[in-house]
C-alpha cells in the first residue's frame, strides 16, 4: 500500500545507504561540487530535500586537515610533472635519438641522409656530421642558417667534446649531442613533436596514503657503486646511496636507492609491470633522511620513465632488488605512447 510505513522505512533505509556511498566515495564534499551540471551533488541534495530527518543522521567524512594538505600536495606534483613533460626540453617535444659511427655522416630530412630528421623540417641534405675520436663536427652545406646557444650562425666547427657541448637550432627543431657510455649520438628537439601535439595525459591511481610508507635507510660507504642495465642493454655504473627496508602487502623488501646528493632515486618494478603499469617499471625520488630518521618512500609520485612516453630516449631499468612481487597501485598508470 502506498504510503505505509514499512515502505516508508524501507525508503528511508535505500536513501541512507545512497547518502553513505556518495560520502565514503568523497562524492558530496564542496571539494567535488559539481554546480548544476548534474553531478552527484545534486543528487544528495535532491534526496536530502525529500527525506529531511537524514540531516541527523548522515556520517561525517574523517578527513583532517593533514590530509587534505597531502592530497593538494600530491595533485600539485602531478600537475607539475605534466608541465615539465610540455618544456622545451620536456620528453614530450623529443623527435629523434640517432647514434653516430666514427667518420662522417650526412644529416637533413630527405631519404639519402644518413641522419635523417622528420620530414620537412629541415632541407634534404644539411650538413656533414662527423665523429673523430672523442670529439664530434659540423659542417653545414648550402645557405641554411643554423644557430648555437648565443645565437651565432654556424658553418664549420666542433660542436662537442668530453667537456663541452653545444646546442643547435633550426626554426622548430633542436639538437646536440649526448653520450651514453661508448656511444656518442644527436638528441633532437622539435616544438612540432607528433608526441607533444598527440598527449592527452597520464592516468594514475587514486591517491593511497598507504603507499607513503616509512622505510629504514641503511647508508652505504662513500664511493659505492652497482652496475644497473639500460634499456640499450648497456650495464651503466651508478653512485649506490644505500638501501631501503620496509614491510608492505605482507612482505619485507629491501631495494636499493641512487645518488649521492640530498635526492635519491629508485628505479622499480612491481607485479602491475607489465600489465597495469610501464614494463619497464616507474621512477621515484625521495629526499635522502636525516641520520638514525626514516625514509619517507612515497609512491603516490612515482612516475613513468621517459622510455614510457618517448621511444627517443634512454633508460636505467629497475635492478633486481628493485623488483617487488606484491601491486603498488599508486603513481601513474601505464601511457599509450604515440607511435610514429
Amino acid at each position: 500500500m502506498n504510503g505505509s510505513p514499512g515502505r516508508s522505512a524501507a525508503s528511508g533505509m535505500f536513501v541512507r545507504t545512497v547518502l553513505m556511498v556518495l560520502l565514503a566515495a568523497g562524492l558530496t564534499t564542496a571539494a567535488n561540487a559539481t554546480g548544476d551540471n548534474g553531478g552527484p551533488d545534486g543528487l544528495a541534495d535532491l534526496l536530502l530535500e525529500h527525506n529531511p530527518a537524514l540531516v541527523e543522521t548522515m556520517p561525517v567524512q574523517d578527513t583532517t586537515d593533514a590530509d587534505r594538505d597531502y592530497y593538494e600536495f600530491v595533485e600539485n606534483w602531478h600537475k607539475n610533472r605534466i608541465e615539465r613533460l610540455h618544456d622545451d626540453r620536456g620528453w614530450l617535444r623529443l623527435a629523434g635519438l640517432y647514434w653516430l659511427d666514427d667518420g662522417e655522416q650526412s644529416f637533413g630530412s630527405g631519404p639519402h641522409a644518413r641522419v635523417r630528421f622528420p620530414e620537412g623540417s629541415i632541407p634534404d641534405m644539411a650538413g656533414i656530421f662527423e665523429v673523430r675520436e672523442d670529439t664530434v663536427f659540423m659542417r653545414v652545406v648550402g645557405n641554411i642558417d643554423i644557430r648555437d646557444e648565443r645565437d651565432h650562425r654556424i658553418r664549420d666547427g666542433i660542436i662537442s667534446t668530453p667537456e663541452m657541448t653545444r646546442e643547435l637550432t633550426y626554426r622548430t627543431l633542436t639538437w646536440f649531442v649526448v653520450r651514453r657510455d661508448d656511444l656518442v649520438g644527436i638528441r633532437l628537439y622539435d616544438d612540432n613533436s607528433p608526441h607533444l601535439r598527440h598527449f592527452d595525459g597520464i592516468e594514475r591511481y587514486e591517491v593511497d596514503k598507504d603507499w607513503r610508507v616509512e622505510a629504514r635507510f641503511e647508508p652505504k660507504e662513500q664511493g659505492a657503486t652497482m652496475h644497473i642495465e639500460n634499456v640499450l642493454g648497456q650495464m651503466i655504473e651508478w653512485d649506490v646511496a644505500g638501501t631501503l627496508t620496509f614491510s608492505a602487502e605482507g612482505h619485507e623488501v629491501s631495494i636499493v636507492a641512487l645518488g649521492t646528493g640530498d635526492r635519491l632515486f629508485i628505479p622499480f618494478a612491481d607485479a602491475t609491470s607489465g600489465s597495469e603499469t610501464y614494463p619497464g617499471g616507474r621512477f621515484l625520488y625521495i629526499d635522502r633522511p636525516s641520520s638514525g630518521e626514516p625514509a619517507i618512500v612515497d609512491f603516490n609520485v612515482s612516475y613513468n620513465p621517459p622510455c614510457a612516453i618517448n621511444p627517443h630516449t634512454t633508460c636505467p631499468l629497475p635492478p633486481p632488488q628493485n623488483r617487488m612481487p606484491f601491486p603498488i597501485r599508486a603513481g601513474e598508470k601505464h601511457y599509450e605512447m604515440y607511435e610514429e
